[in-house]
């Protein structure tokens, strides 16, 4: 327990660096793009010095940096929107926050409830036309971008489906609302989650095809139990550790995966406020969400460690 311990400490002191160092390259990078959140109200002259002045961009990038990182330390503040001006934006953030993660909580069940069920599946009919086929359905998952998956989902339910059931089936782009509902979030959650869901079939298959040939498998066939607690009690726990270590690229993927998807859906999450407040110029926001973002892939990566040890209890930090 004391090592455990001892390792989250020292991951979470990795994450801490990393956000610093992120967060540093890409508010230096943001602040040397041309233009300036003002260039809408055609500010000029005198009147654009003192907006400069009022929000502290006339000063040494360091000093803005450094002004940002201590509101954020001493009072939890991301800053204030420069183009709706004083909006603050760490309640913005968070509100987006927790529509991404439902968004991207939804795709990460399909992904391993697919992923893992098509695998489990596949080695267990292995040869057969259950086995082709579903190792097909993961070939295409993992070869067609999700974003095309995503635009054949808008046409084919908000599009052509519509147009044969003369409205009774009807997909609305963008959302409605801030917290979309469950027929508004099924389409984006596939899309984003049936991608990775073909990695994990191919490695899940792999993986149990090793496991059920193993010794302690036939043994427990020998003893007379049924396929079914063979698969799940004996196999399948075992088969999972190898799909635990793709799960941190997988989540990664999906993190990622959200700013492309939330544009294409106009849902309004952390992705679709990233986008547009680089088009905007708005330098906190663009800041504070891809700072967010290091900071879930840096805890998404500690979390697949931990789950190695609920997995298998022989692995130890």
């Amino acid at each position: 327990m004391r090592g455990t311990l001892i390792y989250i400490g020292q991951r979470l002191v990795l994450i801490v660096f990393t956000v610093l160092v992120v967060s540093f390259g890409v508010f230096f990078i943001v602040h040397l793009l041309p233009g300036n959140a003002f260039v809408s109200d055609r500010v000029h002259g005198q009147a654009l010095q003192i907006l400069l002045h009022e929000y502290g961009l006339d000063q040494p990038i360091p000093v803005q940096y450094w002004n940002w990182l201590t509101g954020i330390v001493l009072h939890g503040s991301l800053g204030v929107s420069l183009y709706i001006r004083g909006l603050p934006i760490t309640p913005l953030v968070l509100r987006e926050l927790s529509v991404s993660a439902m968004l991207g909580g939804a795709a990460l069940i399909i992904t391993i409830g697919l992923g893992v069920t098509f695998g489990v599946l596949a080695a267990v009919r292995q040869n057969s036309w259950v086995d082709y086929l579903l190792t097909t359905i993961a070939v295409i998952g993992y070869s067609v971008p999700s974003f095309v998956i995503a635009s054949l989902g808008i046409l084919i339910f908000g599009q052509w489906l519509n147009n044969l059931t003369n409205g009774v089936i009807y997909y609305p782009e963008p959302w409605t609302g801030t917290y979309g509902t469950l027929a508004e979030l099924s389409v984006p959650a596939i899309a984003l989650g049936f991608y990775t869901s073909g990695q994990i079939t191919r490695i899940t298959r792999a993986a149990m095809l090793d496991v059920i040939q193993q010794d302690y498998i036939r043994t427990a066939r020998a003893k007379g139990l049924v396929d079914r607690v063979v698969v799940l009690r004996h196999a399948l726990r075992n088969a999972l550790v190898p799909v635990t270590s793709i799960l941190g690229p997988t989540v990664i993927s999906i993190i990622v995966g959200s700013v492309v998807i939330e544009n294409i859906f106009g849902i309004p999450g952390l992705g679709k406020e990233f986008v547009e407040s680089i088009f905007q110029h708005d330098y906190n926001v663009t800041v504070g969400v891809f700072t967010i973002y290091a900071v879930l892939i840096g805890v998404a990566n500690l979390g697949v460690d931990l789950i190695y040890t609920v997995i298998d209890p022989r692995i130890r930090y």
